[in-house]
């Protein structure tokens, strides 16, 4: 058991990231921008360095990015050991998101066109994948690069499943189970009240995991042994088994009906709608609303636990979210008012 003073310089960090991340009028106003220059000129007092002098959407993303995994590597060198899996679980997801994508794509034969967020940064897998040619000739050869690495066990899962679809479907539901199983990885070892501190702050953002994986797979009419393969047969993530999702999925038709039946587990999350779409868009909205909500209250209490150091990170990756969003929108000239409500600014 970690005594206080192992957390006090960690404390120090989380708070000043906290008070250090945008007012809600700062970020209306760069959603209300009617361009890109002037969103920038908005964010122009933001913690992220170089973001002011941006001139282009690739330099303002490398500054927002590589500002936030440059972040969670401060935090990871302050935090306690009992705490830094969970602080790097919030790199790895970035990572291994984009690990994945770059994987399939490799195995497809199709490039990697879109800006993925962990290439902003070079201490990542994906930013160094992406500089070796040779590495994006085989999926096989990614793996084998992240052999000695933290990621390796889940590139191999996300592998051996889609060698099993013969490569024909995307790995979009993939990635939401391989998440989850990271961040339940990741608080292995902490007494049980320190994992129910993480669970309670973090499960908005897994329940909204599971979800999209769940309604993904069943629009792809994906086997149910193949659930259990990416999560493992004894896992619970918030409270939820592997054998209760599998039962429902194997139970019901299609992801509408399955959506109706995942209320009763996934309580963190607001699962409303008439089309996947509809019920995807509400449970995300949900999910960051209340993400925020736990994480301000983790703070706001006892801090010389994992829980209050992680929801700093939380908090600074709702922020990073919302920013790529608003940029990306200025470059491609989507209207300030849609902006607006897309985010929903009330959730931020």
């Amino acid at each position: 058991m970690r005594a206080p003073v192992d957390y006090a310089q960690a404390i120090v960090v989380a708070r000043a990231i906290k008070s250090r991340l945008l007012k809600p009028d700062v970020i209306r106003e760069a959603a209300l921008a009617k361009d890109l220059s002037e969103a920038l000129i908005a964010l122009r007092e933001s913690m992220y360095p170089g973001l002011g002098e941006a001139k282009t959407l690739t330099q303002a993303l490398t500054s927002v990015w590589s500002g936030y995994f440059k972040t969670i590597r401060h935090m990871a060198k302050v935090a306690p050991g009992e705490a830094l899996n969970v602080v790097l679980a919030l790199e790895r997801e970035e990572d291994l998101r984009d690990l994945v994508t770059i994987t399939y794509r490799s195995a497809v034969g199709r490039p990697v066109e879109e800006k993925l967020p962990s290439s902003f940064y070079e201490g990542t897998l994906t930013y160094s994948v992406l500089r070796d040619p040779e590495l994006l000739t085989s999926p096989h050869k990614i793996l084998e690069f992240t052999e000695d690495t933290w990621a390796y066990n889940y590139v191999e899962v996300a592998l051996r499943v889609s060698r099993d679809l013969k490569w024909v479907v995307s790995t979009l539901w993939v990635t939401p189970l391989l998440t989850t199983k990271l961040y339940n990885d990741s608080m292995e070892g902490l007494d049980s009240a320190k994992k129910a501190g993480l669970e309670r702050l973090l499960c908005p953002h897994l329940e909204y995991k599971l979800l999209t994986s769940m309604l993904v797979a069943k629009h792809l009419d994906i086997p149910p042994r193949l659930l259990e393969v990416v999560m493992g047969r004894r896992l619970t993530v918030c409270s939820v088994t592997v054998e209760e999702l599998k039962g429902i999925y194997e139970r019901e038709a299609d992801p509408i009906s399955l959506a109706g039946e995942l209320k009763s587990l996934l309580k963190d999350v607001k699962i409303e709608g008439k089309s996947v779409q509809e019920i995807l868009y509400n449970s995300l909205r949900s999910s960051r609303q209340k993400l925020k909500a736990r994480a301000l209250s983790s703070m706001s209490g006892y801090p010389f636990n994992p829980a209050f150091i992680t929801a700093s990170l939380v908090l600074l990756k709702l922020e990073v979210e919302t920013l790529t969003f608003i940029l990306s929108s200025k470059e491609y000239k989507v209207k300030p008012s849609d902006v607006v409500e897309k985010l929903g600014l009330e959730a931020f």
